[in-house]
Order: structure tokens, then sequence, then C-alpha cells
């Protein structure tokens, strides 16, 4: 017992950034969405007539799940959740477990803790404990949230704050078992990670075809986000949808244990090649061999904002069309809503897709150090300031592809679902997220010079500061706190004229802290994990 909770407390440390950001995301999102729901739709005795049209949209049945009672607060906050949370919570719930099974068996550390007189059990029973202490922490700090805000306005019971966490809960449980399966097939962290995610995904498109096609609705029996999507709170959940969900994370971790217990350790169940021909594509220099690595993970980046985007762009006319049945619907900005106003709110999501993608970028780079890989390459002829600033550009210009790409998507989508837009806006659009990528890199590659181990943390003043641009908007807040958003400085193209001097502003300070990190990195030692 006392391994077990030496093992527990271990993987709790690791993985105690991740928590935080994790917790302090989910809540102050839950938080935003309740807040803005209550601005918009005051009036609770017309709240179902005016948000009926959203139930017979397939476009935004697609995009966050099928609308069940949206005219309570507590179920408009589910159904927009399920949409986005659930898939992060889900995500991370995978990847935290394959982190703490597979990732400990390619460090060598798996080996090493066998080697004591514990058992593999115990073992696999310690990485599952953590995990569920975990999601378990966040579900208790997002109910503390609400009910803090919401119970005491009368727009939330506590027993509707916790049903809305135990969706978000129980996706990252149930994806944590998949994780653990993964970890025993595939031989690799990178392999076991991007197989859950394919699980994921197949069983976000068969959610999607169900909510968004017409009389297939038992699809949803078929995926696990179906099962989250019966649950559907403030009603009472399905305990058809419960038991599968328990069923189904019980068995995983059953054959998962089984798993463990039959193969060798190091090696995943499925059989990999141990030879092949050499391919020297993109071998020619540090930064292209870091592109090479970061292939993988990166299409899984452009893919995923492909489909979103091009669902946003689908619902442009559809929107337009509600807001000219229901002036209620332009409440939602506090400027005229129009078509430019959409794309601008629509865009707002690709701005925080990009930076974090470049917090992505440069935690990588922060893996390679902590893994020890860098020494070697800094034993050649390379200086610490030639790869670090290799990679800062690495990761500006892959989050600059990707808001091209997003805005490209989105023009597409609008122009099948027979909306025009104008491309040079779209592609301004994209251009104006160069400030914020600037800014976010600068600040990242600071962390990483002065404070390694923080470096993964960036995510959250990344989440929260785009989330406090919109709950700060929502409950107008004094103008000066909102500035302290970079979300909220720049212009929102294009509803808006572009705006030079808040971007030259956070342009000049992330190329400032990007001159200060390499300085700095250049006179510090590398530090491991």
């Amino acid at each position: 017992m006392n391994g077990l909770y030496v093992m527990v407390r271990r993987q709790l440390r690791v993985n105690r950034t991740v928590l935080i950001v994790m917790a302090a995301l989910i809540t102050v999102n839950d938080i935003v969405q309740v807040t803005a729901y209550q601005s918009v739709f005051p009036d609770a005795a017309t709240r179902a007539a005016t948000l009926a049209s959203f139930t017979s949209n397939a476009a935004l049945r697609a995009l966050y799940g099928y609308p069940y009672d949206i005219g309570n607060p507590t179920g408009w906050l589910s159904w927009r959740s399920l949409g986005f949370f659930v898939m992060i919570m889900a995500i991370w719930g995978a990847f935290i477990t394959v982190g703490a099974l597979r990732g400990e068996e390619d460090a060598g550390r798996g080996e090493l803790a066998l080697s004591q007189p514990q058992s593999r059990s115990v073992w696999f029973a310690a990485a599952l404990i953590a995990v569920t202490i975990e999601t378990i922490t966040i579900g208790a700090v997002n109910v503390a949230g609400l009910a803090a805000f919401c119970v005491t306005k009368g727009l939330m019971t506590v027993v509707d704050c916790l049903e809305v966490s135990l969706e978000l809960m129980l996706a990252a449980l149930l994806f944590a078992a998949v994780g653990a399966v993964a970890s025993q097939l595939i031989g690799t962290t990178r392999g076991a990670r991007i197989a859950a995610t394919g699980v994921l995904a197949v069983a976000f498109f068969i959610r999607t075809a169900a909510d968004a096609g017409s009389g297939i609705g038992w699809l949803r029996w078929v995926t696990p986000l179906g099962w989250f999507e019966e649950l559907h709170p403030p009603s009472a959940p399905s305990p058809v949808a419960l038991l599968a969900i328990a069923g189904t994370g019980t068995v995983l971790i059953l054959m998962a244990r089984r798993m463990l217990a039959v193969r060798d350790i190091g090696l995943g169940l499925l059989p990999e090649s141990d030879s092949r021909a050499p391919r020297r594509f993109l071998l020619g220099a540090p930064w292209q061999a870091a592109l090479r690595g970061d292939l993988p993970p990166l299409t899984m980046w452009v893919l995923g904002s492909l489909f979103y985007t091009l669902l946003l762009g689908s619902l442009t006319k559809t929107v337009l069309d509600l807001v000219k049945s229901n002036s209620a619907f332009s409440n939602l900005f506090t400027r005229s809503f129009d078509l430019n106003a959409f794309i601008a709110a629509s865009f707002s999501i690709v701005q925080v897709i990009v930076t974090l993608l470049a917090v992505t970028m440069i935690v990588g780079a922060r893996s390679e150090e902590a893994s020890g890989r860098l020494e070697f390459l800094l034993a050649q002829p390379l200086s610490r300031a030639h790869w670090l600033l290799s990679r800062t550009a690495l990761a500006a210009g892959a989050a600059f592809v990707l808001a091209l790409i997003s805005a490209v998507a989105l023009w597409v989508g609008a122009a099948v679902a027979g909306q025009d837009l104008a491309f040079g806006s779209l592609i301004e659009a994209g251009l104006n997220c160069i400030p914020l990528i600037v800014v976010t890199v600068g600040a990242s590659v600071a962390v990483l010079a002065f404070a390694p181990r923080a470096v993964g943390f960036l995510y959250a003043p990344v989440a929260i500061a785009y989330l406090w641009d919109a709950l700060g908007t929502a409950i107008k807040a004094p103008t000066w706190s909102l500035n302290l958003s970079p979300f909220h400085v720049l212009a929102a193209i294009p509803a808006q004229n572009f705006a030079f001097l808040p971007a030259a502003i956070l342009t000049a300070i992330g190329l400032g802290l990007v001159v200060v990190g390499v300085s700095a990195y250049r006179r510090r030692d590398l530090v491991t994990a």
C-alpha cells in the first residue's frame, strides 16, 4: 500500500500543472456560458420559444449535439459543453493515462518501478487512481464555481451543477480506459495517443451523423459521445446510458490489465517492424527534424481545425436567418449583429486555437530538452540561440499557416451553404492573428528560458485571457480590465477596421520577449525532466 501511495502521489505531482489548467478552463468556460445565456435570454418565459429553431437546425446539431431542453440554463450549458469541452476532457483523460502507462515505459521509469517489490497490478492501478483523483478534482472545482456563481442567482441548483460536471467527468474516465488499452497495444507514447484520438474522432463523426441526419438518431447508441448526450441535464440521466458508460469503461480496464499481464514491458502487443528503408525526408536541419517529429500532432490540429471551421462557415447563412427572424439573437454582441459580426465571432475561436498551437510547439521544444535529446544536438556545431530561434520560427509559422488554412475553410464552408463571403476579409482576419501568435510565442520562449518546467502552464493564461474577454464583455466589466486580454484589444475583423496600434504593441512585446528569452537561454544550464 505504501508503494501504491508513492506512485499515485508521483503521478499527481507530474500532472499538477495540467490539472490546474483544466480545472480553471472548464470552470471559467461554464460560468461564461451561463452568464452569456442570462444576458442574451433574460426572459425565462420566452426562452423555449426563442430557441425552438435550434432543434430543427442540422448544422447546429452537428456542431454541438442535439439541443435537449436548452430553454433551461442547465440544458443550455450541457449542450454547449457537449460540443467542445466533452471532447477536450476525453482527450485529456486519454493523454494523461497514456503518459502514466506507456509514457513511463518509454522513459524507462516503468521498468525501474516494477523492479521493486511491486506487482504490475499495483503499478497499473496507481495510474488509474491518479487519473480518477484528478478528474474528480476538476469536477469538484467546476461544481464549486458554478454553485458560487449560479446557485446564488437562482439559475441552477446544486444538483444541476453536479449533473453538468458528471457529464464531463465521465468523458474523461471512459477515454482514460481507452488510453489504457491503447497503451498496451501500441509500443510508443505518440502512437498510443494517436490511436486514442482516432477512436474519439470516429466517435465524434458517428455522433455528428446521428444528430445531423434524419431518422438515424439510433446511431447515438453506437458512440460514447451519444451516451454522454443521452444524459442531457437537467433531466434525470438515462440509466441505459450510464450503464453503457460504466460497462464499457470496466471492460476496457479489465482488457488493459489482462494485456499488461501477458506482454513484455517496453513493448506493445501489436507487432512492430525493427527495420525499414531509410527515410531522409526533413532531416537536413534541426528545425526540419523537429517539424518531422511534430507532423502527426500537427496533422491532427489541421484536420480538426478544418472540420470545425468548415462547420462554422456552413452555419453562416443559418445564423443570419435566425437573427432576421428573432432580434433577440442580436444581443449576443454589443454591436449590430450582421454577417461581418458573425465572421468576427467565428474567427475569435480560430485565434485561440492558433495561440494554443503556438504554446504546444514550444512545449515540444521543452520536451526535447527535458528528454536529453537536445544535449546531443548541442554537442554538434549548433548554438543554443540558433536552435531556440529555429524552434520559435517553427512555432510561429505553424500557427500562422493554421490561421490561413482556417480562413480558407471558413470561406469554403460558407460558400457550400450558399453564403458569399469576401475572401480578402477572411485573409485579413487570418493576418490579424499574427500579433497574438507573436506575443504568445514570445511569452512561451521567455518562460522556457527562465522557468522551463512551467512552460506547460502557459495554456492557462491563454485560455483565461480568451474566456475573460467573453465573460468581461457579458458582465460589462471596466474597459481597462478587458484590455488586459490581448484577444480584446485587437480589432474584430471584418466587423471592424484593422487596429494598427494594438497590433504593433503586441508584436513589439512578443519580439522583445523572444530577444530576452533567447539571451537568457544562452546562459542557463539545460534542465532535464
